[in-house]
């Protein structure tokens, strides 16, 4: 099998005396191909022709001098590394500080000594070379990040639950590809529906798998138990035998009795979801007393309660990345802002109707800024 011939580097000699071009041309042509522009401005021309790995530029020059070429030539080169080296007599402090801001590698003064060039210019290529290493190793990173986010996405609730006299609504928006926050519909038997609501400390790759265990958990082995208690003990306890990565988990379990609309709940550690009548415009957070954050402790004792779902009312579950949003200022969202606009908005819409302007009130108060941390929102409607 015959090998390739290895590929040389291509280097961009920018130089309006055609003596220097022909002087650093004789130093390189052992080791390198090379290209020449007379100015500034055929450099960018030839740049952009070429792709050269290396740019050797002068800086006093006609129609564009070496500085402004530099800048622009960075800006067309913004998604590969052009690594530039000014060769220049002007040799002063302040022209060589003028050349690095304008996003030179290295600065080196007439005359120079050809074992001096060749040592910068074997230099700098080392570092283009480390550098696309890097961006490989982005690349390949950013693939697997995106199939576990594919991965993840395919694990969420696909369908929410069609039920007579309820309504659903739930989103999941993730901080990064991946995402901690975890939100299910658990359909217990024909009385019973569970409602879970998940949020894995940290954000990312590491608690999407986190994430993606407690599903396996309580999909396949807790799916039928009634007790928000007992299903919250049980996965902290597995979690905690099983899993040593520094994460936590907070969970709000609550199991709806379909029938006479009651809910029994506990919570590890979670933020209060609240449950709102519309008919005598009360609100409840659902508190609880007892119970840490899951993989914390592996003896977690939790609390359970019960409360009856009126007519007519909203339950809102929620995690942190909402109620913890920030805009421009130094306010976040907050539970006392989600409280009072679930309460204005909800009197006249109907869970997917809420959903949506919270959302969107949510945006308008973060004024275009990211969502620093991965949010979900799950509404559940008793109707009248």
């Amino acid at each position: 099998m015959i090998s390739k011939p290895k590929q040389r580097p291509k280097i961009l000699i920018v130089d309006d005396s055609r003596t220097i071009v022909v002087l650093i041309n004789s130093i390189l042509k052992e080791d390198y191909d090379t290209v020449t522009a007379s100015d500034g401005l055929e450099a960018l021309k030839v740049n952009q022709r070429e792709k050269p790995d290396l740019i050797l530029m002068d800086v006093e020059m006609p129609n564009m001098n070496g500085y402004e070429a530099c800048t622009q030539i960075k800006a067309q080169s913004q998604n590969t590394f052009t690594p530039v080296i000014f060769i220049t007599s002007k040799g002063d402090l302040q022209s060589m500080k003028t050349g690095l801001k304008a996003g030179a590698e290295d600065y080196l003064t007439k005359p120079f000594e050809p074992e001096e060039l060749l040592a910068r210019v074997q230099a700098v290529l080392r570092t283009k070379k480390l550098y696309n290493q890097l961006m490989d190793a982005y690349a390949l990173i950013d693939h697997e990040r995106d199939t576990i986010a594919r991965i993840q996405k395919s694990l969420i609730c696909q369908e929410l639950p069609r039920i007579p006299g309820f309504n659903f609504f739930a989103d999941y928006q993730a901080s990064a590809k991946a995402s901690g926050d975890y939100y299910d519909f658990i359909r217990i038997d024909e009385d019973h529906l569970g409602v879970l609501v998940a949020d894995v400390s940290g954000h990312g790759s590491p608690a999407a798998v986190i994430m993606a265990m407690m599903r396996v958990l309580l999909r396949s082995f807790l799916a039928k138990i009634p007790s928000p208690k007992e299903v919250l003990e049980t996965l902290n306890s597995t979690l905690c035998e099983n899993q040593e990565s520094g994460h936590f988990i907070t969970a709000f379990y609550g199991v709806i009795h379909l029938p006479s609309r009651k809910i029994k709940y506990a919570s590890a550690g979670h933020n209060p979801p609240l449950l709102i009548d519309y008919a005598t415009e009360t609100v409840q957070r659902l508190n609880t007393q007892k119970g840490f954050p899951l993989m914390i402790h592996c003896t977690n004792e939790i609390e359970e309660r019960e409360i009856p779902m009126p007519p007519n009312s909203k339950l809102i579950c929620y995690t942190d990345g909402l109620t913890e949003a920030r805009g421009r200022g130094t306010d976040m969202y907050g539970l006392d802002r989600l409280e009072k606009k679930s309460l204005t908005f909800g009197k006249s819409q109907n869970a997917n109707e809420l959903g949506l302007a919270l959302k969107k009130n949510a945006e308008e108060f973060i004024e275009g800024y990211d969502f620093t941390d991965d949010f979900t929102l799950v509404i559940v409607e008793v109707e009248s």
